[in-house]
């Protein structure tokens, strides 16, 4: 399933050329949503990374950002994802960079594992620009870009023009609309919602599924 440029990152695990594509609509601030890319990260992407991974040729998993508007500091932190790699992009990489790709997908899991210091009560006593600066500061603990950067890709600009991350937000909200997303966290199967993925999947619960409807048959299953 192709990606806009500078969505490249999003791609967590497999390639394009993969023969299923699993979507994780995630919100970073959501607690399913983060119990949900847990199970993955143990689970699934295990099965597809390395040589021998016997999902390597048979799953792609891309994750897409769905901020919502009942948290009002998810917009922030959603932003904040997509900074990481521009900021690593404006430095002179590029977004298909495996070493990009790296530090977006550490970032993004620090975000949604330490989603609590982002949560609505923490932030509802912080103006939105000290929420933006724990933000930075993560992002230069974490990955090692440049604090202030990265705080520059975060921050408004004049008037009503938004962040300079805004635009691509807005492309992330505007492509979980196109596809009727309410609920997070939300899977899709090759374009189609799955409604039978559990964000309580255990190893065995996804092993059947993927045995059910990736592995092709006749294939070892798992």
């Amino acid at each position: 399933m192709a990606l806009a440029p500078q969505f490249a990152t999003h791609r967590i695990a497999g390639t394009a050329s993969a023969s299923h594509t699993l979507e994780l609509f995630l919100d970073i601030v959501c607690p399913y949503s983060r119990k949900q890319l847990q199970g993955v990260r143990d689970h699934l992407l295990p099965l597809i990374d390395g040589d021998d991974g016997p999902l390597k040729d048979h799953l792609s998993i891309i994750i897409r950002q769905v901020p919502q508007p009942w948290h009002s500091s998810s917009t922030l932190v959603h932003e904040a994802a997509l900074a990481a790699s521009k900021v690593l992009v404006d430095s002179g990489k590029q977004y298909s960079d495996p070493a990009v790709k790296h530090a977006w997908a550490k970032y993004f899991y620090a975000l949604i594992d330490g989603q609590e210091a982002f949560h609505d009560e923490p932030c509802a006593v912080e103006s939105p620009n000290q929420t933006r600066a724990r933000l930075a500061d993560l992002a230069a603990s974490t990955i090692g870009v440049d604090r202030g950067a990265f705080l520059e890709a975060i921050s408004v600009g004049k008037g009503n023009a938004g962040t300079p991350v805004t635009a691509d937000l807005k492309l992330q909200i505007k492509f979980a609309r196109s596809r009727a997303v309410h609920v997070t966290p939300t899977v899709f199967l090759d374009g189609l919602a799955e409604p039978s993925i559990s964000s309580s999947f255990s190893g065995d619960d996804w092993k059947h599924f993927v045995n059910d409807k990736v592995l092709p048959s006749g294939a070892a299953k798992l």
